[in-house]
């Protein structure tokens, strides 16, 4: 009683009336069921949550001057309601609120940027973003930006289109930096684009971290935590499309160097649909350890899956429905524990896989890791016309795959060379087939109907 009575007290001055009708309710509750302890209390009392939803405020606004003043007087659980027309961008900076277009796609967003500075369990959903967004700096480093999850908790971005307009070279569409914890960012559409930058970029900052000069003993596990970065980020049932050659990739998971590489970010790229993603040749790259990326969709989209650096990354799942469109692949890995199972890669112009070859971690030329006990199974290549499944590919060194296995994979097409076993190292080889009929789609590829704002509802 006395918990729910002391947390009520911090709402506004102009929520007092419900305060006072809650507190006569309780008291009521209280008396009816003879409290006497406090476990009674605690077990029997109405809960505040529940209390504080019941008179959560709806802020309705139609210029930059009311959602100001909404942003200033909401408390948890309040919403705010943006009105059809245009607006600049926000720093939210009180927890649990929601931000909303009253009509999916009419809020519009068109200078600034959109920052969750701090916050936990905010969602922003159903806004256009155009803007061009600014130049912030984030652990001594200066990024332009346009949506910025800085060291926020279960925070969200769901239902909204970007589509950025006059920004800056380099600039990321949606970051999340720093100890920034159980982030969604769903039921989105990122395109078109023609300048460099990326989508999205699930980063953390280098403070407090001092990079030791040979990786080997981070890389086996016994590097420091980085508590700076971004972590257990959940990216589904986005639409992904026409990102120009040559302006980056689409997202990347990590990419602040050792400091990122070995710490275990747990992001999940799952169902989302990629079409003419065609910025670089890793789609998605994965810099950091412990990453899934899951049931997506990619049509004809240049580059490969790539899990460039960093350990016990999961790719499984995913259709690559390629087209035989120049630059386009398949997945390719390095360093350490792998799994890569149940993808299907229809047409690849490139190969459909790589198992790297790497280089030491003390090579003056170090580029990409050796690769250790990756598991790489039941997995369908199909058409391969050009170049097939390469085993033992694309370093300095040179340094053969060990201890991996490849098995159960299905490889079809007509490049000379379907299986080309260049580096195997000690790769185990066991129940792979490379002829008959081409095995059927194991999944319904995803569309426009599944992912992006219009499968979303609020």
């Amino acid at each position: 009683m006395k918990r729910v009575l002391f947390n009520l007290s911090t709402v506004a001055s102009n929520r007092l009336l419900p305060f006072l009708f809650i507190t006569i309710l309780a008291a009521g509750a209280c008396k009816k069921t003879s409290i006497k302890s406090d476990a009674a209390i605690n077990d029997n009392a109405p809960k505040e949550e529940n209390i504080l939803a019941a008179f959560a405020t709806t802020f309705n606004v139609s210029n930059n001057s009311q959602l100001n003043s909404a942003m200033s007087s909401a408390v948890s659980g309040d919403k705010i309601i943006l009105a059809n027309g245009t607006y600049a961008g926000f720093t939210v900076t009180k927890s649990g609120i929601t931000i909303q277009a009253a009509n999916k796609g009419s809020a519009i967003v068109s200078s600034g940027i959109i920052r969750l500075s701090k916050v936990s369990s905010v969602t922003v959903q159903g806004l256009k973003i155009t803007t061009a967004g600014s130049t912030q700096t984030v652990d001594g480093e200066s990024f332009p930006v346009a949506v910025w999850f800085e060291a926020s908790n279960s925070c969200r971005l769901a239902g909204s289109t970007l589509k950025l307009s006059g920004q800056a070279s380099g600039t990321q569409w949606v970051m999340l930096s720093g100890n920034s914890n159980n982030n969604r960012v769903d039921h989105n559409e990122f395109g078109s684009n023609s300048v460099k930058g990326h989508y999205i970029f699930v980063r953390g900052n280098r403070t407090g971290i001092t990079v030791p000069s040979d990786r080997t003993n981070w890389a086996n596990g016994n590097g420091p935590n980085n508590p700076n970065m971004a972590r257990n980020t959940q990216i589904d049932h986005n639409y992904f499309h026409d990102m120009a050659a040559s302006t980056g990739e689409i997202m990347v998971l990590g990419g602040i160097g050792v400091a990122g590489d070995y710490q275990h970010t747990n992001t999940v790229v799952e169902s989302n649909l990629f079409v003419n993603c065609d910025g670089d040749a890793e789609i998605i790259s994965i810099k950091s350890s412990n990453n899934a990326v899951r049931t997506n969709t990619f049509r004809t989209s240049v580059g490969t899956i790539s899990s460039r650096a960093g350990n016990s990354n999961t790719i499984s799942g995913n259709l690559m429905l390629q087209a035989g469109k120049t630059g386009t692949g398949g997945i390719k890995i390095y360093e350490k524990n792998h799994v890569v199972t149940g993808n299907y890669v229809d047409n690849p112009q490139d190969y459909g896989f790589v198992l790297g070859a790497g280089d030491s971690y003390t090579s003056s030329n170090f580029s990409h890791a050796q690769v250790f006990n990756a598991s790489v199974t039941s997995n369908i290549w199909i058409n391969m016309n050009t170049r097939g499944v390469i085993i033992g590919h694309g370093s300095n060194d040179m340094l053969p795959p060990t201890g991996c296995t490849f098995s159960n994979n299905a490889l079809r097409g007509s490049a000379s060379t379907l299986l080309d076993l260049r580096l195997p190292g000690n790769t185990v080889f066991s129940n792979n087939s490379t002829s008959g009929s081409n095995p059927g789609i194991p999944s319904t590829p995803l569309t426009t109907s599944d992912t992006g704002p219009g499968s979303y509802n609020y």
